[in-house]
């Protein structure tokens, strides 16, 4: 089952704008469940009550189930702390992000033989007496990541197969490490990056303190 992690940021926003983040993530945390994702972990990125940004990791297909969340949102409230002229539109973004599996982890579980081809072929030598005359080398192809390896170390075809899985893995977890790497730093530009045009949802807060959705995009708000 596929992971995402689902973001609430208000950028570089006021505390205003944080607090709204605290309430936005409960919100969608109980969108989420709403609509069949399971909610695996929520992590907040400063002060629990007026956070920066939260985090929640999902598993499930967040990709379509939470489309119509995903981009600006708006609360509409007055700050009690700021005078009667004072704003009272404050701004959250909720973006969304594939979990990317852990390099160590892609290495460590191991590769499904079903999803590779295993061919022989001839190992170069130096020439003459020396030339190594049986198929002892093997070339390795991945079909799920279009990877190939081809391995001549030992003289026992067998010992080359296994050679090669062993790198396969080592290509595979590579790969993975770069992935996570640019997730992350996809994740931390987000944080900063706030758009407060064509809000997705505009909200009130209710008699109870409780986010209540006065207007959406669908509806021209």
């Amino acid at each position: 089952m596929s992971r995402w992690w689902l973001q609430i940021s208000a950028g570089r926003g006021p505390i205003e704008a944080r607090r709204f983040v605290a309430r936005l993530a409960e919100r969608m945390q109980a969108v989420c469940e709403e609509r069949g994702l399971v909610v695996v972990d929520v992590t907040a990125h400063g002060d629990e009550d007026a956070p920066a940004s939260v985090e929640i990791l999902v598993e499930g297909d967040a990709r379509r189930r939470l489309d119509g969340e995903l981009g600006t949102h708006v609360l509409l409230e007055k700050s009690p702390h700021r005078g009667r002229a004072a704003r009272k539109r404050w701004f959250a973004g909720v973006t969304l992000h594939p979990v990317v599996p852990d390099a160590g982890a892609a290495a460590g579980a191991g590769i499904d033989l079903g999803d590779v081809e295993i061919s022989a072929c001839r190992a170069s030598g130096p020439g003459g007496q020396h030339v190594n005359k049986t198929l002892s080398a093997v070339r390795i192809h991945h079909r799920p990541s279009g990877i190939t390896v081809r391995v001549a170390d030992e003289r026992s075809q067998h010992a080359n197969v296994r050679r090669g899985v062993e790198r396969l893995a080592e290509r595979l977890a590579e790969r993975a490490a770069r992935s996570r790497a640019e997730e992350e730093a996809a994740r931390r530009g987000e944080h900063d990056r706030l758009v407060r045009g064509a809000p997705v949802r505009t909200y009130r807060v209710g008699r109870r303190s409780t986010l209540e959705v006065a207007g959406t995009r669908e509806a021209g708000a």
